[in-house]
């Protein structure tokens, strides 16, 4: 029997369903921003998840190879979805892979987590140094909450400073998924079932986002050619 998070899957849910909204409002309806404000909330949770799935883990190995897996399995819906050059980015899930390497390295006090994040800055990875930092701010979050709270507001104020472009200084907004991680941070959202390790749930659970994130790709690429 596994312990279920059923508050870490509410989060992740709304994490899928804002980021859906997010890829809906980029490829089929670029001109509804409101989209892309709701979107700003899918990130910083995922960001989170990530935080979890590294402490949460039994198999590090295996957590960070599925991640890899499904990155490049990603890759070939995700530059048609967005219209860009097949490696112009890399999809969220090698983002996300490098902040599971700098965090598994950074709970080992190991300076090896410094490559991972200058790997963010080097590769053309989707959000760069930026989704790597904020996993690290989100981990900040958890264990010491008034620094990772004001290192996630200092990493978001740039958006702000540095640009004049409303698609970029939205995502400030990004700031309002913190008060709904900070439920689950303190047990508001918690509540734990005990599941079997081989049921159906189990593994629907666990690998659903990863088959969902290319076949949403896939099937927005298909809506975008066919009736947009």
């Amino acid at each position: 029997m596994r312990r279920f998070d059923f508050g870490r899957e509410l989060l992740k849910v709304l994490a899928i369903v804002t980021m859906v909204m997010d890829h809906v409002g980029h490829i089929l309806y670029p001109d509804l921003l409101f989209l892309q404000m709701i979107g700003r909330l899918s990130f910083p949770i995922f960001a989170y998840l990530i935080v979890l799935g590294v402490e949460s883990t039994k198999k590090p190995l295996k957590y960070m190879a599925t991640l890899l897996l499904f990155a490049v399995f990603s890759q070939f819906p995700y530059f048609l979805a967005f219209g860009i050059e097949p490696f112009e980015h890399l999809n969220i899930l090698f983002s996300l892979l490098l902040s599971a390497m700098t965090l598994y390295f950074y709970d080992k006090r190991s300076p090896i987590a410094l490559f991972p994040l200058l790997a963010s800055m080097i590769l053309p990875t989707e959000g760069s140094y930026y989704v790597v930092l904020t996993a690290i701010g989100m981990k900040l979050l958890k264990d010491t909450p008034k620094l990772g709270a004001l290192v996630l507001f200092a990493l978001n104020l740039q958006f702000l400073l540095l640009s004049s472009e409303i698609h970029t200084q939205i995502q400030i907004l990004s700031l309002f998924a913190i008060p709904l991680i900070f439920l689950h941070i303190k047990n508001k959202l918690k509540k734990e079932i005990l599941i079997p390790e081989n049921s159906f749930v189990y593994s629907l659970r666990k690998y659903f986002f990863y088959v969902f994130y290319p076949l949403h790709l896939a099937l927005l690429f298909f809506i975008n050619m066919s009736f947009v």
